[in-house]
């Protein structure tokens, strides 16, 4: 049995959301002299991505990218690449929707290796059902779900075309 999916962020306001998010991460950090951007593939990398244009457009720090790689159904691993120093440096991992933390709270661990300015989180939806010790610093959207419904981010290339739940 399909279920019927309702359209929760159009593209239009997923952008409004996104800027205003690059604000806030530029006006907490506004004393660093660069900031490593993580994403967590797939969709956390558009979303991080789209942070670096908008920060690299209104910020002076230095912007840099990095793409974590995750099992979400196994996350006892991940890797990262380009792997970039990050002691004291403020470093923000970067997801499309937080459900119960458990992807981030492992896309955290090699950043554990060496001790960072910061380490921050950000996603565009954020569902609070937290299972995991994670706080997330910047959130585009937040709303209270069923356990039953789950949201999804729907992009194409390096476009976020819109955020919906099912």
């Amino acid at each position: 049995m399909q279920t019927a999916s309702h359209i929760i962020l159009s593209q239009e306001i997923i952008e409004r959301k996104l800027q205003r998010m690059a604000y806030e991460v530029y006006e907490r950090n506004e004393e660093a002299s660069r900031i490593i951007l993580a994403g967590i593939a797939d969709r956390g990398t558009v979303v991080a991505r789209k942070i670096e244009s908008l920060l690299k457009q209104i910020a002076p720090f230095e912007v840099i990218f990095t793409e974590i790689q995750i099992n979400k159904a196994h996350p006892l691993t991940c890797s990262w690449q380009p792997r970039v120093p990050f002691e004291n440096e403020v470093v923000i991992v970067v997801d499309d929707v937080a459900n119960t933390g458990r992807t981030l709270f492992y896309a955290m661990k090699p950043f554990m290796e060496a001790i960072p300015a910061a380490l921050q989180t950000l996603v565009l939806i954020d569902r609070q059902h937290k299972a995991f010790p994670v706080h997330i610093d910047y959130t585009g959207y937040s709303l209270a779900t069923t356990l039953q419904e789950q949201i999804f981010v729907k992009t194409e290339g390096d476009q976020i075309i819109h955020a919906y739940i099912q």
